[in-house]
């Protein structure tokens, strides 16, 4: 099974089925089920702060560098400003997120 590289807190917020649109800068063909594996890296403190806040999650005790899950992509097509709440961050029209989203169906499991 491939795996899908997400940073943390998104990865949370899809396992918990808050986030069910991830926005990729290439549209996908793949319509599967994918592990969730949550990378290391971090997003921006503000919008980790953000997140933390609205979600009432501790950022900072989230699993990194490890798969967490799986999900299942179902689709695929261009971001619209009306994706931002699915999407658990506001998407401006001209930010460069064309072409295309995932739209994920989650079914959180822990590995």
């Amino acid at each position: 099974m491939r795996a899908l590289c997400i940073r943390q807190p998104w990865a949370e917020l899809i396992l918990l089925g808050s986030k069910t649109i991830e926005v990729r800068p290439k549209a996908t063909h793949l319509r599967e089920r994918v592990y969730i594996y949550a990378s290391k890296s971090r997003i921006e403190e503000r919008e980790e702060a953000r997140i933390a806040a609205q979600f009432d999650i501790d950022v900072g005790a989230l699993p990194r560098g490890v798969l967490v899950g799986t999900v299942e992509i179902i689709g695929c097509r261009p971001v619209e400003k009306s994706d931002s709440e699915a999407a658990c961050f506001e998407i401006d029209d001209g930010t460069g997120f064309t072409p295309g989203y995932w739209i994920d169906r989650c079914v959180p499991r822990s590995l």
